[in-house]
């Protein structure tokens, strides 16, 4: 399984072609966690409060025809304690993350997923256990 970073999905919405070039290439099946649910909503919401709500519809509904048939991973306890564990592990380092990076990599691992589709290579390759898949 792989996980797909909020920002490759902001990018799908955006209709670019170098995530969907990398996505039509994966063998392994691909979903997203909760928290990417959250930050694209954040998106969309601005949207319709910024730009239209016509362009939040369209919008909207692109994205739930990508995310339909995709598992979304959710943030329990054992995600939110993997998320810590990490968090420890790399302030012991002297670094740092962002926590909704932090979340997903946290519900990643916990859930025995380790391979990621992102733009965020400098956040997420702190992680020595991830696999990146750049685009």
């Amino acid at each position: 399984m792989i996980i797909l970073d909020t920002n490759a999905c902001i990018e799908y919405l955006n209709g670019k072609e170098s995530i969907k070039d990398i996505l039509s290439k994966q063998d392994d099946l691909i979903h997203i966690t909760a928290i990417t649910v959250y930050e694209v909503n954040i998106g969309l919401e601005r949207t319709k409060r910024k730009i239209s709500e016509k362009r939040y519809k369209f919008l909207h509904k692109i994205w739930r025809e990508f995310t339909d048939g995709m598992q979304i991973f959710q943030l329990g306890l054992k995600e939110a304690e993997k998320a810590a564990q990490l968090f420890d592990k790399l302030e012991a380092k002297g670094l740092k993350l962002d926590d909704n990076d932090i979340l997903i990599a946290g519900i990643m691992l916990a859930n025995g997923i380790k391979k990621i589709i992102t733009k965020n290579v400098t956040h997420f390759n702190r992680i020595e256990e991830l696999e990146i898949i750049e685009y």
